[in-house]
């Protein structure tokens, strides 16, 4: 199962507390990376055919691909803090970050023991999003990415010294490719854009870049490039009283039903609906 996750601020990052049943649920996947800190509670944790038992200050890493579910002690059950965020913010930040959610599944160790000096590291920071959301003091939203792009660059270097040569090479020329073509994207998203063209322009091959791409950040190229003209449209609508056709043509959708439907998609509302959430029209009746 694959889950759809939309994102309750204007930068693509949530986070959450979670009680898993005393049960074994369906494990799911999402296009999302993740970090889970076990608050209170005992249970465990799957991850594929890999199983962790889980306890208070344990932390665990999720990427894109592989299948996961929690499940709590019926008689201690666990009770979770996650940070839920979109590969897009490390890609534009510094795609390197990306690398400890690269991982190959059967191999790596997705669970970081609450006594290590990793945790001690990491948790204040997995509580300072947490925390920067909840109250949205001014700034909250810089200091939001500033904390996740902290805390990814602690585990960057935990993660760096665990691989082979022929792994951290291969691993970091995805990234680079993945990188030189979310450049392109990010530049041109507006104007009418395919994957053929950009890839010939880089050099690469269609079907090896797509797979990169893919792997890296749990997206499809043509996802991407709806992400990055989503956002867009959600500056404009929350940022301007722009009309909402305007705001579609200019992100570079190419009909008004296509963005109303992605719009929906992605953020679990419609444009009108989001922009007066925002305050927008009734600040422009003024």
């Amino acid at each position: 199962m694959k889950l759809q996750i939309t994102y309750d601020h204007p930068i693509p990052i949530n986070a959450f507390e979670w009680t898993p049943a005393t049960y074994r649920q369906p494990p799911h996947t999402h296009a999302s990376l993740e970090i889970g800190l076990c608050l209170s509670g005992k249970g465990d944790f799957f991850f594929g055919n890999k199983r962790y038992a889980a306890g208070p200050g344990d932390l665990f890493l999720v990427n894109n691909e592989e299948r996961h579910i929690a499940q709590s002690d019926p008689l201690d059950p666990s009770r979770y803090l996650f940070i839920n965020f979109d590969a897009a913010i490390l890609l534009a930040e510094e795609p390197g970050l990306l690398l400890p959610f690269s991982y190959r599944s059967t191999r790596f160790r997705n669970h970081i023991a609450g006594e290590s000096e990793l945790a001690r590291q990491l948790t204040p920071w997995v509580l300072a999003i947490a925390e920067e959301l909840r109250e949205k003091s001014p700034g909250y939203l810089a200091m939001a990415k500033s904390a996740l792009i902290q805390l990814c660059g602690r585990l960057l270097r935990h993660y760096n010294g665990m691989l082979s040569d022929d792994e951290r090479r291969t691993m970091v020329q995805s990234v680079h490719q993945v990188q030189s073509l979310a450049v392109l994207v990010e530049k041109r998203f507006r104007e009418p854009i395919n994957l053929g063209e950009l890839a010939d322009e880089l050099g690469l091959s269609v079907s090896r870049v797509s797979r990169a791409f893919l792997e890296t950040t749990g997206y499809r190229f043509s996802d991407y490039v709806s992400l990055l003209r989503i956002q867009a449209a959600k500056q404009d609508l929350s940022g301007t009283v722009k009309p909402i056709a305007e705001i579609a043509f200019e992100c570079g959708f190419q009909s008004l039903p296509t963005f109303y439907r992605v719009f929906k998609e992605t953020t679990g509302m419609s444009p009108t609906v989001y922009r007066q959430s925002m305050g927008i029209l009734a600040a422009s009746k003024k």
